[in-house]
């Protein structure tokens, strides 16, 4: 089972700034839960939350940029496993 996460260590993991963190999921790319007062995230978010500082720090993204490519890398994936899963069937 994954974890929960604080929302500040998820900051601090990943290397975003608390409004980056909140305008990613206000967006719907990074998924939380609340837990008392708090928000917490499954550990597999710090994944995706550094790959949008990358972004960030590399291509200078603004929130909405590094939303946007993170929605487009995560469907790319989506596509390459699903085109290997069909690749498999085919008869050799």
């Amino acid at each position: 089972m994954d974890d929960l996460i604080a929302l500040e260590d998820l900051i601090q993991a990943s290397g975003l700034a608390r409004e980056e963190v909140q305008e990613l999921v206000e967006f719907g790319v990074l998924e939380r839960t609340v837990v008392g007062s708090g928000w917490r995230f499954h550990s597999r978010t710090v994944i995706q939350a550094r790959r949008a500082a990358r972004l960030r720090d590399d291509f200078g993204l603004n929130t909405a940029g590094m939303g946007l490519a993170l929605t487009y890398l995560e469907r790319i994936q989506q596509l390459e496993q699903r085109l290997r899963e069909l690749e498999a069937q085919l008869p050799r």
